[in-house]
């Protein structure tokens, strides 16, 4: 497929879901999320995608702010899962159009926006 121009389309998708008390404590919270992607690239090139997570967080503390620890996450089938298990980068071929490249959750570290 030949495009006039290259173009690539990022949506990123969060819910934070709480559950409080009748006194007001935070009984559970987390956020659920996920990155939508539009693509419209001629031929077939590799794209990377890189998480801002613990694993990769970790590596320079003093520089950085506290980390995220991502629960669980999914991935399209187009995610080369070998170098995401390496060095926490996604990277993948996209299809062309619409998709969703990964879905994921976190649990820990939420700030709650009120």
């Amino acid at each position: 497929i030949r495009h006039k121009k290259n173009e690539v389309y990022i949506d990123v998708l969060e819910s934070v879901n709480l559950l409080l008390s009748s006194t007001g404590n935070v009984l559970r919270n987390e956020v659920a999320g996920s990155v939508q992607m539009n693509t419209k690239l001629t031929g077939m090139p590799e794209c990377k995608f890189g998480l801002n997570d613990k694993l990769v967080i970790e590596k320079d503390k003093e520089d950085r702010k506290p980390s995220v620890d991502i629960d669980d996450c999914t991935f399209h089938r187009c995610v080369r899962l070998g170098k995401f298990d390496a060095d926490r980068t996604i990277t993948f071929i996209p299809p062309d159009g619409e998709f969703e490249l990964m879905r994921y959750r976190v649990t820990d570290n939420i700030n709650l926006p009120f």
